[in-house]
């Protein structure tokens, strides 16, 4: 199988078992995002898009901090010309193209996580989270505004008074509080988190692919959403089609098989 070509030296990547792990490598630098480090992220990205033999992509890192956000050299080092020159960016193309999968995405935190560090966790499918773990937006006090959908996908998910807390106020959430809030899904010790996400990415690899594609497909369609009616008929539509498939029809058949 081939695996995606990295050029920035900080990002490690290595597909076993039908996972695609992708690793943050810059821990003397608080594993900070650079531009080529967005990009060599998103080759992984594509990679488990377009690889039939990944079933699941799992992010973590190195070291004690999961990430310290964007790179701040480059940020001070930016310019206006430089800004609308590549509007996107590289920092969202990643998150665009990590929203847009179709497979699903374990992030694995440790430590602090800070600016898109936390952000990014808004489009992971299931977040393990260490009992070090905090979360930290930062933009309001480096006098910015929020970034990757996160205005609009914090108060949905954790609660607008709590995304208030994260975006206005500038609070940092511990680890127990994260799991309250449905921030993160699970919560270990520290050194049970890189077992704990393999084994959750291993779970959701063994998942038949086509319903989990479907069902992250639904699951998209419906946040923020207020049209229950309409995303009954969704579901129900894709319901259908999925019990005639070969993939709903084998895993009944093993079962009535077990069953006599």
């Amino acid at each position: 199988m081939a695996q995606p070509e990295l050029t920035s030296g900080f990002i490690r990547a290595e597909t076993r078992d039908g996972i695609l792990r992708v690793t943050i490598d810059r821990a003397d630098k608080r594993n900070a995002l650079t531009r080529d480090m967005y990009e060599d992220m998103s080759r992984c990205v594509e990679q488990a898009g377009a690889d039939d033999s990944v079933r699941t992509l799992l992010i973590d890192s190195e070291g004690d901090m999961f990430c310290a956000g964007n790179d701040v050299a480059e940020f001070a080092a930016a310019t206006p010309d430089t800004r609308e020159a590549g509007s996107a960016g590289p920092a969202l193309s990643f998150i665009k193209r990590l929203r847009a999968l179709d497979k699903p995405v374990v992030i694995a935190v440790q430590g602090q996580a800070t600016g898109i560090g936390t952000t990014m966790l808004l489009h992971a499918d299931l977040v393990v989270g260490a009992e070090s773990a905090r979360f930290f937006t930062a933009f309001i006090d480096l006098a910015l505004v929020p970034e990757a959908g996160s205005s609009l996908l914090l108060p949905g998910l954790i609660g607008r008074q709590n995304a208030a807390r994260l975006l206005l106020a500038g609070d940092t959430l511990d680890s127990d509080e994260a799991l309250r809030m449905g921030l993160i899904a699970y919560r270990v010790p520290d050194a049970a988190l890189a077992e704990k996400a393999q084994a959750v990415a291993a779970r959701l690899a063994a998942k038949a692919p086509e319903a989990v594609r479907q069902t992250k497909q639904l699951l998209r369609q419906g946040i923020g959403s207020d049209d229950v009616d309409g995303q009954i008929e969704r579901e129900a539509e894709r319901f259908g089609e999925r019990l005639f498939s070969d993939e709903v029809r084998a895993i009944m058949n093993k079962f009535l098989k077990r069953a006599k």
